[in-house]
């Protein structure tokens, strides 16, 4: 029988209460930041944080990736008084205060939750004659034409560059100003769970092939998070 409550290094200073989500519920994850309703969670009345319960059993602490490999980066909550503006190294989309993210504070590299489930390594329809590896860099994308953020997929035979967010296919990455700013002010818009952007790198992942590329590098263990996504999205439709 699942516990009721149970504590989580995310959120150390309450319990978390086991909730069953009503199907109409509009609360988000505060991890992965997708919809909850008519799933189960963990959530923290007084602080009003909501974690999917396979969000919360797989996220780590702390973890090493390829994209940071001089520090492992350690799941930070965004402060609700942070006047700063945060945004994720990988998609450039902002992180609400009070979201969770992982950090290397001693580098300023930020990274959400999903965006480190992105692999290294991906095919793309739009470039399918050679694999693209993610790798810092400056340049135009090769799909939507818009300035590209440090990290990008690229094709080191061909010099074909995409979005993180663009390798499905889709005409416009919508990514606008791809500058990063963690000194923007309190007036800085924050990111709306569920926008385009972050919704397009949960179904990035949800791809077959990428959903058996991460399947095999974690081996299984990040199957409920994808699967609490595709019931996320499906929802959204």
């Amino acid at each position: 029988m699942a516990t009721r409550q149970r504590r989580h290094f995310a959120h150390p200073q309450h319990l978390l209460l086991r909730t069953h989500y009503s199907t109409t519920s509009s609360h988000f994850c505060d991890i992965c930041r997708t919809n909850v309703a008519g799933m189960v969670g963990y959530r923290c009345n007084t602080c009003d944080i909501d974690i999917h319960d396979a969000c919360a059993d797989y996220f780590e602490e702390t973890v090493s990736f390829f994209a940071h490999p001089w520090h492992t980066l350690t799941l930070s909550t965004i402060p609700d008084d942070d006047t700063n503006r945060w945004s994720c190294d990988l998609c450039t989309e902002s992180c609400p205060r009070g979201s969770f993210v992982y950090r290397c504070a001693q580098c300023g590299f930020d990274a959400h939750p999903l965006c480190t489930l992105l692999p290294q390594t991906i095919r793309s329809p739009l470039h399918p004659q050679h694999d693209l590896n993610m790798a810092p860099s400056w340049g135009t994308c090769s799909a939507c034409h818009q300035g590209l953020n440090m990290w990008h997929y690229r094709c080191g035979f061909c010099l074909y560059k995409l979005h993180v967010v663009c390798p499905s296919g889709a005409a416009n990455a919508g990514q606008g100003d791809t500058s990063r700013s963690h000194n923007a002010g309190a007036g800085a818009a924050a990111a709306t769970p569920g926008s385009s952007r972050a919704t397009r790198i949960a179904k990035f992942l949800l791809r077959t092939s990428l959903n058996i590329a991460i399947n095999a590098a974690t081996g299984a263990l990040a199957t409920p998070v994808l699967d609490v996504l595709a019931t996320a999205l499906d929802d959204q439709e």
